[in-house]
């Protein structure tokens, strides 16, 4: 097991734990964050559902997960944020309609 900070952001610190053999684990403040596993001669990077790539050495499958940004979303998670921002919207605009119509 090892530990290695994000160069960014010193807040953020990766912690690495390996729960089975061939698999380690990547974890910041308890939210995992991503996984690199053993498969048959390289060693795949995951973040989420996302494969970030195959290596052939494990340190550099842990620093792909290491070093990506862990302060920026992906471009996915923004736009699930955008649009449930504008369904909350749309839904206290029909309350809104929906209590003035009932005054």
């Amino acid at each position: 097991m090892s530990q290695h900070a994000h160069d960014t952001d010193p807040g953020w610190t990766v912690r690495w734990t390996s729960p089975e053999r061939g698999e380690w684990t990547a974890d910041v403040h308890g939210m995992v964050v991503g996984e690199v596993h053993r498969d048959a001669d390289r060693y795949i990077a995951t973040r989420g559902s996302r494969t970030l790539g195959r290596y052939h050495s494990l340190d550099a499958a842990l620093d792909a997960v290491d070093h990506r940004s862990l302060t920026t979303p992906e471009p996915n998670r923004l736009w699930t944020l955008l649009l449930t921002m504008i369904n909350v919207g749309i839904v206290a605009a029909i309350a809104l309609v929906a209590t003035m119509m009932l005054r």
